[in-house]
Parts: C-alpha cells; sequence; structure tokens
C-alpha cells in the first residue's frame, strides 16, 4: 500500500471527467463565511444603535409629543376621539398641551391648560412613573345614551400591565351633568404595584366643604375595597351669624368581584369639638349589593337640623329633622315578604324656592312593595298651611296605576314669591282603564280679586285661577322593543289653563312622541299679545296656520321676564335689549317639519313630501333698544323699524324671501337706511345651499349731512353656502356681480367684483378671496363725508363743507381695483387713481371771491385756480405680512410728491395687534413745492403767501417710535397782507430731520420797504421813513415722542432776533422794531418771551368822518368766512385746551413813536408788559405807562397843547386809567380839558387856572377870552359845549350838517326884547384863523342879512365889525370880575 505523501508534487489541473478545481481553494470557504456573518452582526448592531440613537432623538425633540398624541388617536375605538391644540415638548421630558379633549358615546373629557412630565427609563421595567400632572381645568361631560338592555357583569379582576405612579393636581373640576358640581383645588395621588390600588385625595373643596380621601382597591378577586373620606363643613346657622364647623366622616367597605360583592356604607355629621351645644347632625347606614337588580338592601337616615346646601351647592337652605327607614318586610303567609320605605321628615326652615329655600314643611310617607306592585297608602306633603295628599297603586310589570292627588289650600306664594297668595284646592286623578291611562284634573283658586296691592317697585304678584283637563295617555304596546314606544300617545281632549296672566285653550289634542307629530287647536292669550294654531304636525306631512297678533311687544317681554323660574334666564339671555311696539305674523304650511329641519347627512324627502312655508311678518313701527358691545360702558343704541315687511313662501329646496323696511338710529332718528331686497334659494342638497339675490336697493341718509346715499345692484347675484366642507368648515361664496353708488353730489360710482369666496371653521384656518374694479369715484364726495358733527358755521348760513373750509374744489375722479387673498398668510394689493378732473384752490387771483350783498344782491361764484394736477395714485400691497404703500403727486401748481413706506403686520393676533407698536418702518419722502402761493387760500383772509419748498426725508424706527432723517428747504419766501401792512419777503428756511426731531439751522426774512409815513412838525417823527426793510433771523428745534398723561409728546424751542424789522408798511401806518424773541411748546402749552423796542413809528389814525356802509348791507366773502369758521373752531378748541398760552412780551416805545389823528398829533414814549392771563380764554394783562411829548391836540379851531398826558395800564388792555391835560396857548389864563378816570368811565372837564366858572373856562378855550354873551359868541359856546359833552358831537345833527359844509356854526337866534318872531334869525359861522371869527345872520323875514366880523387883538380887546342893515365898527374891552 503506497504511503500518503503530504505534499504531492504539483501537478496540472485535470479537467477530465470527474476532475475538479485545485484543491488548495476549498479550505478557505469557512473564514468567508464567518467574516460574511460577523460584518451582518456588525451592520445590524449598528442599524438597532442608529435606529435606537434615532428614536432617543426624535424622543427628545420639541415636536415628538404632538406627534405621539396624533398616533395614539388613531389606534381608538371608531367611537371615541382624541383631539390635542397648542401641544409643545417631548416624550422623554414631557411638556405642555393647551387643550386635550377625549370624547365618546357617552362621556367628554377636556383637560385646559395641562402640564404634565415623566421619566421614560422606568418604562423599561414596565412602570410609569409621571413626575408632574397638573391641569388648570378638567370638564367632565356625560352625554345622553340609551341604556343597555342587560346589567353589566360583575368584575372579576382589575390588573394593569404596567406600575403606576401619578401625582396630580387640578386646580378646577367640573362635572357638566345634571346637576352640575365644581370642585376646587383636587391633589392628591394614585398608586398601582400590581397587587393593589390606592388613591390618596390629599384635599379638595366642594361646595363650603374641604375634604380628604383614602381608597384601597385589591386587583385580584374577592376585589376588597376600603373607601374613607373625612372633611369639614362651613354652614351658617339660622339666627347665627358664625358659621357653624361640621366633620364629616364616611366609610364604604366590602368587595365588587362576582355577584355576591356586597358593600357597607356609614357616614355622620357631627358638629366640631367646641360647638357641640349645636343640634345639627346626621347618621346614614346602608348595605349594597352593587349587581343585585335591587342595589340598595337597606338604608336607614336619622337627621337633625340638617342644612342641605352645606354639602350640595345647588341645593336649597334646610333645616331638616326626621327619619328615612328603607329595607325588607318579613312575610308571611297571607302577605310574601317584600319590601317597605318610611319618611318621617320636618323642615323647620321653609320658604320660596327663588329664595334658594325649600318650600316643604313637612313630609309624612309609607310604600310598601310586594314583588308585584308598589302600594302607597297615605303620604302627605304640607306646604305653608296647605297640603297635598297622595295615594294609590303601581304595577311596574303591566305599567297599572290608579292614584288620585288632593290639593287642600295649596298657597302659591309658597312656592315662589312671584305668586300671588290664593291657595288652590282640587284633585288630580289617574287610571289605567282599556291599556291607557286615564287622567283628570281640577284645580282652582279661591275667589280674590283681580288686582292686588304690591310693594312699591315690585310687579304685581301672579295669579294660577284655574287649570281643568281631561285625557288619556295611551301606553305602547307590551310586546313592542322599540324604545321611542315607550312614551305612548297624549290626547288631550280639552284644556283650560288661566294662570300667570296668561290663558290656555287646548281642544282635541293628539301629541305623538313616537312619531314626533300632534295635531289640534290651541289658544293662547298673554299680556299684549294673541296667539291661534290649529292643524297637523308630522315628520312627512301636516297642514295649519298660525297667527300670532302683537298689540305691545314691550308688555310681552315685561310679562316673559317676570315670570318665575325663567324669567332670571330670560333677562340674561337678552342681556339689556327690549322692543316696543306692535307686529303681526300669519303663517301657513303644508307638508312635513322633517323637511323644515332636516337631520344633518340625510337628504331631504322628495318631491310631494316638500314642505310648503307662507309666513309674512308686518310691523307699522317697532322700536329695539340693543345694549352696548360686550366689555364697553357706552348707552343702548335705539333702531326704529318703520313700515316693515317681510314675506317667505316656498319649500326648503325653492323659497323666495322679500323685504322691505326702513330703520332710524342715532338722536331724533337722524340715522336712515332703507332697504329693500327680494331673493330666492333653498337646499340644494344634504349640507349645501343656494341663494339668488334678484333686487337689493340700499338707502342712507344722515340728516345732518348732504344725502341720501344709495347702492344698488346692477344684475342678480349667486350665493351658495356648504356646512359640509372638510374639517367642519363653513364656505361661503358669491358670484360675479356689478353695483352701482350714487350720493349726494352728482356721480356714479361702478363697482365690479370677481367671484368671492370665504371659508371659516374651527379646525380650518379662515380663508378669504376677493377682487374687483370701480370707477368715477369724485373726490368732491368727500364734502358729503367729512363734514363733522361741530363743524363751525357762519353765523347765517349752513356749515361749510370739508373742502370748502379747506379754500379747495375738485373735480377729479378715481379709479380704483382691489385683490385680497387671505389664507395662512395675506396676500392683497388696493389701489386709487386719478383718471380724468382737476384740483382747483380757492384763491382770490382766479375769480372774485368777495360779494357785497344786500336785499337785492346774489353771490358771486367762486372757481378758483386750478392745480393742473397730473398724476395722483395711492397704492396698497400687502405680502408674506408686510405693508407696502406708496403716494404719488404730480401737478403744475400745487407740487410734487413721491413717498412710500413699508412695515411688516402680526396677522396671527387679533385686530387691536394687527400693527405692533414694535413694528420696523422704512419710508422715504420727496416733495417739491415750486410756489407755495398756491395755497394761500388757506392763510387768513387777505394774507399771501410766496416761496418755493423743498424736502427729502428717510422714516426708520418703529410704530412707537419712527425717527425721520432728511432736509427740509425753502426759498424766496414772502408774507404779504395789505389790509394789515405786513410785507415780509426775501425768506429762507433751512432745516434737517434727525430722529425724532427738526433742526431749524436757518430761518431769515426781511421786512417791507414801501412805506414813507412820516407825521410833520414839531410834535411828529424826529427821522425819516427807513428804506432798509431790516432783518427777523432765528434758529430753532422741533421734537416730538409719546404722548404722556393725555398730553401731546410734541416740544419746540425757536429763538429769533428782529434787527430794525418794518412790521408795518401801510400808506398810514409804519412801525420797525428790534429785539429777541423765543417760542417754545412744552406739555401741550405754548409760551411766549420777548423784548422789543420799537425803532420807529408813524400811526396815523382814519378820520371819524370816514364813510361806512349802512346796516342794511352785507358783506360776504368766501375768505371771510372761512376766516370766521376757523376763528370759531380755535375759540372752541381754547376753550377745550388744558393750558392756557404763557406769554411775557416787554415793548418799548423808544424815542420815535409817532401817533396823529382824532385831533391829536404827538410823540409818545414808555414801556409796557403784555401777560397772557392764567385763566383759559381770559384777555390778557398789560402793565406799564406810555407818556405824550410835545403833544397837541386841535379842537373847536383851536391847537391846544398837551401839557400832561400819562396812560397808565395796570390789567386789563382795554381799560387803561388816564391823566391827560391840554391847555390853549397865548392866553392870559390857563384854561383847557382834563381827562381823567379810565378808557371805559372817562371824565372830562374844563380846566383853568385860576379856576372859573364853566362858561368862561369854556369861552377862553374857545375864543381865547371870556364870555362876552354875544349871539354868535354864545353859538359858538354853544357848539363847544355839545361837542365836548357828546365827545366831538358825532351825534348832534347841527354839528353834522355844519361839518359837512364846511362851517364852524349852524345856529338859531332868537327875536330881541318887543320884537316879533319876524326878527328871528339862522347865524352861520367860521373861524378863518385862531384869532379871526366871522357870522353871517340871516333873519326869517328874508329882508335882514348882517355879516360880524371878530378879531381878538389881544386876550383882553377884541374888534367887532358889522355891515348889513347897518353897518358899524366897535372896540370890546373884557373886564373879568372874579
Amino acid at each position: 500500500m503506497a504511503r500518503h505523501t503530504p505534499h504531492p508534487p504539483a501537478t496540472g489541473p485535470d479537467f477530465g471527467p470527474g476532475g475538479s478545481s485545485p484543491q488548495r481553494t476549498a479550505p478557505r470557504r469557512g473564514p468567508r463565511a464567518l467574516r460574511a456573518l460577523g460584518w451582518l452582526l456588525v451592520t445590524l448592531v449598528a442599524l438597532a444603535l442608529g435606529l435606537g440613537g434615532t428614536a432617543w432623538w426624535w424622543a427628545g425633540s420639541d415636536t415628538s409629543l404632538a406627534t405621539a398624541l396624533q398616533r395614539a388617536a388613531r389606534f381608538l375605538p371608531a367611537d371615541q376621539q382624541l383631539e390635542a391644540r397648542g401641544v409643545t415638548g417631548s416624550l422623554r421630558s414631557g411638556g405642555h398641551i393647551d387643550e386635550l379633549r377625549w370624547s365618546s358615546p357617552g362621556l367628554v373629557v377636556q383637560a385646559t391648560d395641562l402640564r404634565l412630565g415623566w421619566q421614560l427609563v422606568p418604562l423599561l421595567q414596565r412602570r410609569l412613573e409621571l413626575g408632574e400632572l397638573h391641569a388648570a381645568q378638567v370638564q367632565i361631560t356625560p352625554l345622553d345614551t340609551p341604556q343597555a338592555a342587560e346589567p353589566p357583569a360583575p368584575p372579576t379582576a382589575l390588573v394593569l400591565p404596567l406600575q403606576i405612579g401619578v401625582p396630580f393636581r387640578v386646580d378646577r373640576l367640573e362635572w357638566a351633568g345634571t346637576p352640575a358640581v365644581q370642585a376646587l383645588g383636587l391633589a392628591g395621588d394614585y398608586r398601582f404595584d400590581g397587587q393593589q390600588h390606592r388613591l390618596t385625595i390629599e384635599q379638595v373643596e366642594l361646595a363650603q366643604g374641604r375634604y380628604t380621601a383614602r381608597a384601597t382597591l385589591d386587583a385580584q378577586a374577592p376585589m376588597a375595597l376600603k373607601i374613607t373620606v373625612d372633611g369639614t363643613v362651613h354652614t351658617p346657622m339660622p339666627g347665627n351669624q358664625a358659621p357653624l364647623q361640621i366633620g364629616a366622616h364616611a366609610t364604604l367597605e366590602g368587595t365588587l368581584a362576582t355577584a355576591a360583592a356586597q358593600l357597607q356604607l356609614q357616614a355622620r355629621l357631627r358638629p366640631e369639638t367646641g360647638t357641640t351645644d349645636t343640634p345639627l347632625q346626621a347618621d346614614v347606614q346602608a348595605a349594597v349589593a352593587p349587581w343585585a337588580p335591587q342595589p340598595l338592601q337597606s338604608a336607614t337616615a336619622t337627621l337633625r337640623a340638617l342644612n342641605l346646601a352645606a354639602l350640595w351647592p345647588q341645593a336649597p337652605t334646610t333645616q331638616l329633622q326626621g327619619t328615612l327607614q328603607a329595607g325588607p318586610t318579613s312575610g308571611t303567609a297571607e302577605a310574601p315578604a317584600g319590601w317597605a320605605l318610611g319618611v318621617q321628615l320636618q323642615n323647620t326652615l321653609p320658604g320660596p324656592w327663588d329664595t334658594a329655600r325649600l318650600p316643604l314643611t313637612a313630609l309624612q310617607a309609607n310604600a310598601t312593595y310586594d314583588g308585584t306592585r308598589w302600594t302607597l297608602p297615605s303620604a302627605t306633603a304640607s306646604v305653608g298651611k296647605g297640603s297635598v295628599a297622595l295615594q294609590g297603586h303601581y304595577t311596574p310589570a303591566t305599567g297599572a296605576l290608579d292614584g288620585t292627588a288632593q290639593l287642600r289650600q295649596l298657597p302659591p306664594d309658597a312656592l315662589h314669591t312671584a305668586l300671588a297668595a290664593a291657595p288652590l284646592s282640587g284633585q288630580v286623578s289617574a287610571r289605567t282603564q282599556d291599556g291607557a291611562v286615564v287622567f283628570s284634573a281640577d284645580i282652582g283658586a279661591a275667589d280674590t280679586p283681580r288686582a292686588q296691592n304690591s310693594s312699591p317697585g315690585r310687579a304685581a304678584p301672579l295669579h294660577i285661577r284655574r287649570l281643568t283637563t281631561q285625557g288619556q295617555w295611551q301606553t305602547a304596546p307590551a310586546a313592542s322593543t322599540d324604545p321611542r314606544d315607550a312614551l305612548g300617545t297624549l290626547h288631550i281632549q280639552r284644556l283650560l289653563l288661566d294662570a300667570l296672566q296668561a290663558k290656555v285653550e287646548a281642544t282635541d289634542l293628539r301629541i305623538h312622541p313616537r312619531t314626533q307629530s300632534a295635531q289640534g287647536q290651541l289658544a293662547l292669550v298673554v299680556p299684549g299679545a294673541t296667539a291661534h294654531a290649529s292643524g297637523q304636525l308630522a315628520p312627512l306631512r301636516g297642514q295649519g296656520e298660525l297667527q300670532v297678533q302683537w298689540a305691545d311687544v314691550a308688555r310681552t317681554q315685561a310679562w316673559l321676564v317676570g315670570l318665575p323660574w325663567i324669567g332670571a334666564d330670560l333677562q340674561k339671555a337678552l342681556q339689556g335689549a327690549s322692543a316696543q311696539g306692535a307686529a303681526q305674523l300669519t303663517a301657513r304650511w303644508t307638508g312635513g317639519w322633517r323637511n323644515l329641519a332636516p337631520q344633518p347627512g340625510a337628504p331631504p324627502p322628495p318631491g310631494k313630501n316638500d314642505a310648503v312655508l307662507q309666513a309674512s311678518l308686518n310691523s307699522p313701527q317697532l322700536t329695539l333698544s340693543l345694549p352696548p358691545a360686550a366689555g364697553t360702558s357706552g348707552v343702548p343704541t335705539a333702531v326704529q323699524l318703520r313700515t316693515l315687511q317681510a314675506s317667505v313662501s316656498g319649500t326648503l329646496a325653492q323659497a323666495t324671501l322679500a323685504l322691505n323696511a326702513e330703520a332710524r338710529t342715532g338722536p331724533g332718528g337722524r340715522q336712515q337706511v332703507r332697504l329693500q331686497t327680494r331673493l330666492s334659494g333653498g337646499q340644494a342638497s344634504s349640507g349645501q345651499w343656494r341663494a339668488q339675490i334678484a333686487t337689493l336697493a340700499v338707502q342712507a341718509h344722515d340728516t345732518r349731512r348732504p344725502g341720501p346715499w344709495a347702492l344698488q345692484l346692477a344684475a342678480p347675484l349667486d350665493l351658495s353656502a356648504r356646512t359640509d366642507a372638510p374639517g367642519g368648515a363653513l364656505q361661503l361664496q358669491a358670484s360675479a356681480g356689478q353695483a352701482r353708488l350714487t350720493g349726494p353730489l352728482p356721480g356714479t360710482v361702478d363697482l365690479r367684483w370677481q367671484p368671492v369666496r370665504w371659508l371659516s371653521g374651527a379646525n380650518a384656518p379662515m380663508r378669504l378671496q376677493t377682487q374687483g374694479t370701480l370707477q368715477g369715484l369724485p373726490v368732491a364726495w368727500l364734502d358729503a363725508l367729512g363734514l363733522d358733527d361741530d363743524a363751525p358755521a357762519v353765523p347765517g348760513s349752513p356749515a361749510q363743507p370739508l373742502l370748502a373750509r379747506l379754500g379747495l374744489a375738485t373735480s377729479l375722479l378715481l379709479d380704483g381695483e382691489w385683490n385680497v387673498d387671505l389664507g395662512d398668510t395675506l396676500r392683497a394689493s388696493a389701489s386709487l387713481r386719478r383718471s380724468s378732473g382737476d384740483l382747483r384752490i380757492l384763491t382770490g387771483d382766479a375769480a372774485p371771491a368777495v360779494a357785497v350783498q344786500s336785499s337785492a344782491s346774489t353771490n358771486a361764484a367762486t372757481q378758483g385756480t386750478p392745480a393742473g394736477v397730473r398724476q395722483a395714485e395711492l397704492s396698497l400691497h400687502i405680502d408674506n405680512n408686510t405693508l407696502r404703500t406708496r403716494l404719488v403727486w404730480a401737478s403744475e401748481r400745487a407740487g410734487e410728491i413721491e413717498a412710500s413706506v413699508s412695515t411688516p403686520l402680526a396677522l396671527q393676533g387679533n385686530a387691536a395687534s394687527l400693527w405692533p407698536t414694535d413694528a420696523p418702518l422704512q419710508g422715504q419722502l420727496r416733495a417739491r413745492l415750486p410756489d407755495v402761493g398756491v395755497w394761500s387760500a388757506l392763510a387768513p383772509p387777505g394774507w399771501r403767501v410766496r416761496g418755493t419748498l423743498d424736502a427729502s426725508a428717510t422714516l426708520s424706527g418703529t410704530r412707537s417710535a419712527p425717527r425721520w432723517t432728511g432736509t427740509l428747504g425753502a426759498d424766496a419766501l414772502a408774507v404779504r397782507s395789505l389790509v394789515d401792512g405786513v410785507d415780509l419777503q426775501d425768506g429762507r428756511l433751512r432745516a434737517t430731520l434727525g430722529g425724532d426731531r427738526i433742526d431749524i439751522t436757518e430761518f431769515q426774512l426781511k421786512g417791507g420797504r414801501g412805506s414813507r409815513a412820516r407825521i410833520a412838525g414839531l410834535s411828529g417823527n424826529r427821522t425819516a421813513a427807513p428804506t432798509d426793510g431790516g432783518t427777523l433771523s432765528g434758529t430753532g428745534h422741533i421734537q416730538w415722542g409719546p404722548e404722556a398723561d393725555g398730553l401731546s409728546g410734541i416740544t419746540m424751542d425757536f429763538q429769533a432776533e428782529a434787527q430794525a424789522l418794518q412790521v408795518q408798511v401801510r400808506a398810514d401806518r409804519q412801525l420797525s422794531v428790534s429785539g429777541p424773541v423765543r417760542v417754545q411748546w412744552q406739555q401741550g402749552q405754548i409760551s411766549l418771551r420777548g423784548q422789543l423796542t420799537a425803532d420807529r413809528a408813524t400811526i396815523i389814525l382814519p378820520d371819524e368822518s370816514a364813510p361806512s356802509l349802512g346796516s342794511d348791507v352785507v358783506v360776504r366773502s368766501a375768505a371771510t368766512d372761512r376766516a370766521q369758521a376757523q376763528a370759531a373752531a380755535k375759540a372752541g378748541a381754547r376753550a377745550q385746551t388744558a393750558k392756557p398760552p404763557d406769554i411775557a412780551l416787554t415793548l418799548n416805545l423808544g424815542n420815535d413813536f409817532a401817533l396823529s389823528g382824532h385831533g391829536i398829533t404827538t410823540r409818545l414814549t414808555g414801556e409796557i408788559d403784555l401777560q397772557s392771563s392764567t385763566t383759559p380764554g381770559a384777555p390778557p394783562r398789560i402793565t406799564g405807562e406810555v407818556q405824550t411829548q410835545q403833544g397837541r391836540y386841535r379842537a373847536w379851531g383851536q391847537m391846544l397843547d398837551v401839557e400832561t398826558g400819562l396812560i397808565r395800564f395796570n390789567g386789563p388792555y382795554n381799560n387803561p386809567s388816564l391823566d391827560i391835560l391840554a391847555l390853549r396857548p397865548n392866553i392870559s389864563v390857563r384854561a383847557g380839558v382834563q381827562v381823567t378816570g379810565s378808557a371805559l368811565a372817562p371824565r372830562v372837564k374844563l380846566y383853568s387856572d385860576p379856576d372859573l366858572p364853566d362858561a368862561d373856562k369854556l369861552s377862553w378855550v374857545v375864543l381865547g377870552r371870556s364870555a362876552a354873551g354875544g349871539g354868535a359868541e354864545a353859538a359858538v359856546l354853544q357848539q363847544a359845549a355839545l361837542a365836548l359833552l357828546g365827545r366831538g358831537g358825532t351825534n348832534n345833527p347841527t354839528a353834522n350838517a355844519a361839518r359837512r359844509l364846511g362851517l364852524d356854526e349852524i345856529g338859531f337866534k332868537g327875536p330881541g326884547t318887543g320884537d316879533d318872531a319876524t326878527g328871528a334869525a339862522l347865524t352861520f359861522g367860521k373861524r378863518l384863523s385862531k384869532d379871526l371869527y366871522v357870522t353871517y345872520e340871516r333873519s326869517l323875514s328874508g329882508t335882514l342879512g348882517t355879516l360880524y366880523i371878530f378879531y381878538d387883538l389881544s386876550r383882553r380887546l377884541t374888534l367887532r365889525g358889522q355891515t348889513g342893515e347897518k353897518s358899524a365898527a366897535d372896540l370890546i374891552y373884557t373886564v373879568r370880575y372874579d
């Protein structure tokens, strides 16, 4: 046998039959497979680690909790839902849920502001540990569900898959069932260790009590249960102000597993230690078999002074004492074992139900059950002095009933305070007969007067007078299994109810709850209204009619809110709304009611079963009083409806509505709206409605403003609504349409829009889509819209429209368009642009602006100056919550403006936060005005401005703190008023804008040079009128900020210096001043400071004899009207200003202040201070003295020298004190006129030194000598005296005639002694110089005429010559005798 060689020689591969691959590759298969398996394991481990890491990372993300709740909701049963809103947090560390709602067919649990935190690691050990579970509010709402036919099966175990530890806290726990329960401050802990459930309630507040509780339940049979509750109740005691503290203790022990489960309940109430003298106590013992057909096995309760309100919030206040017993009875051969119930209760604190008391005073009842029939041998309930006695039998198996209730003197006022005290007596009986319950009732009140006196401020009590009825209740067949059959059929043969001021009568009234149908006749009479109804109403068929007549709606409403039990809730629901007036409603129907109110998701029954309704509502006048909006303190809004006519007819699928009404609101009904419309439509399918507005006309008018405004559809408008849109949203759509709008001024606006779509729902964001155009909007309509309620009006003329008050008139027409798409984001655009027309500025240059109007004159039309508008456009764009606006204005004369602003909006908030105060602003402004003079109409009447204006600014900052940067410049500025003599020109302004501040770096004006006024003479001007107008230059700043304490945040400080500035350049008036002036505005008050000196002044006063218009001539001017309106508005504004202006100016008259007029020529010197009053609206105060220098006064042909001229100001500007003495020169006696007193009460008297009689004083002043007694001299003195006493004699017709003829005297000289009347003569005198006087006399007979010449040679010697009938010359020497 050959020996195996370990290493055979190398040979080539065997390719023959049965050959194989080389032998050296076979040993390497094992290591490669192992390596592949290793890599696979590594990959799987890495994948597992990656997935685990990814899951761990995802569980810590902020969206993991919300995602987990959404996924968990998908695994709930089909009849359960889990909804969450506002979820933040993660699965690893917990989070916060704004609202969590779980619903099932029988229960809804809703939690708000829920915070929860747990540890994820214990879940790996099958333990759920919650570190925090806190809810601000938890509401549990039970739902009505059909009861199960079979009783629930007894449990055998309650084992959870995890061990659980949950500490919880609920601030408010509400049970929304009946009755409602509210618990506060619930805090506790729940644990399950796999063997036992443990619940600990550390605290909870319920009604007036505070409780703690402990409960344990074994997880396995027999499921031993033990519950202990302890608490303290605080309840008021009658006659005791201090509340009583009551200790409450209750235990429930037993088992829950299997049908043999038994529970023992013990509860007691006792006063706390220290209050043992209080009799309140309660003891309850009960044995309960939870799974037995009759769970209550036995019960005993002993009560003493028990107040139910202390234990239950909705319960009335009571003081109950007595016993309640229930339990089995021992059986005998004649009477098998059964069950008995006995009640013996007394209430020592009864009262009406609406006073939170229990009307019941005593209850005695005994009932037995023998296993087949309940027997009530006697039961008596006492209420006040009356009672209700019950007795009868009831067999549950057959439903057989036989019983009576006897009312004996039952006082209704003991039940409710709104009811009258007339006691009720009668009987109610019911018995089963032939499968039906036959009942009858006859209850009436004792005969009492119809009216009873009620206490002041309280409504009259409501009477229950009579209840009479007879009928039967047909029960369902015993074999029926339909739950609706248990309701049976009610047949009321007759019914008469006279109670609560209402009367109800019914005849052959049949009500079928199973088929939800009724038929019969019903009549109702209530205060202020009557109603009659007859017919049949069923789900699929029926017919009938209804008539309701309201004679006094207010009376009916007052009756409704005064009804017991429902009046308070109705008054709360109305929220203060009320109605007055009369109305009538008539209706007829055919078909079933189900077509009018179809079930959700079910299509309306077809064709022949369609319900047809015809109804109409008419009211000649109905006044509604609507309460103010919630959260406001406004007054109710009164809306008066007149000629209201509304009618509807048709089916649910197709109906027609016509409405015609007029509404008035506001004081005196000044706001009026009239509506006329006709539309048709109905339900197209389930959840879908369609309508078409065939006609729509609306007129609105405010009687204080021009009107009316009218809107009318140009074509029918289609509408559709869907209530079954996805997400439960409501979707509204309107077709494309067109409407026309007209106003009180000429013009018609055409509105056109594309289809409009609106979508809104609780689970869907609101969506709005609309776009359209408008054409031909007149800007002149601003006159109708912008007239304020208190717009100032010129006396005797109506209020000025807005544009007229601004000095504008326009024929501009605007075209506009809009496009709005509101969804998750808002995209919107709107624009207005000029299509035609121009703007006209109402200046006096273009057309006469002033008209003199008398009894036969008319107003002159004002055309104004055209602005030459080339472009006017305002556009608005919103995209990605950013608002952008742009304004473009271009005109030939009114300048050019280009502005743009952008800012973000916050559309997620409410309307108040739509534009946050911290929203940033970005904007540009460029304005150029080539001729400011175009806007002279905005200046006061007679004033003209001129110049150019150029501004450039950039806006930044926020809405609450905007910041402007830029420049403002003006050149060739001029202000001119020919009437006031103001001519300032060659002005220049340079200002910079920085943030919230405007710095005026340069302001300069030059005075006018147009006046050469000068008063010559010794008493006149010392210098000639200046040829240089002087300058006014200044700097300052204006700053603005937020308002504080209701005052404006704007401040200003401007300082100016005048250098020989000519502020008056009229021909009769010239004034040049120099000095500093400072103007400030701070905290809503303006202040003015300055020290001015008059460099030169010429004041020439007008002559008193200047012509004037008659009293029957009225001067009208558009500019004057605007000035008066603006003055009235400013006066009203000043009256409302909290702080009056603060003015303190000093004016030095200098040494060249000349005054001439009214006979006086003088220079004035002195200094006066002008100060504003501290009382709003009061005139300023002036202090200081003004003196005359070398003054001269001309009167009675003489020139008097003003020896003393002193005017003292000490407060009122119009009543300075006077000290003036004017003497005639060159006479031997110091004689003249002296004025003292004040300007409003001057004292004028003649003066002489030495003192002389007044006649001699007057003679010396007028004639330069003493009185000679001649006719001519007497006449001259008479005229002088009249002039002196009449302060110029302006009211003396003789003096006026003489003045107009150029004479000094026109008088009458009587006949001499012994002469007849022909000796009388007229005298005419004229002083030719101060020494020469000429008089001419003409006798009344016409035959005599004499010329007298008087010439004063000296103070005492006068030469008199005469010629005429006699010619003579006399030398008169005057000797004075004291």
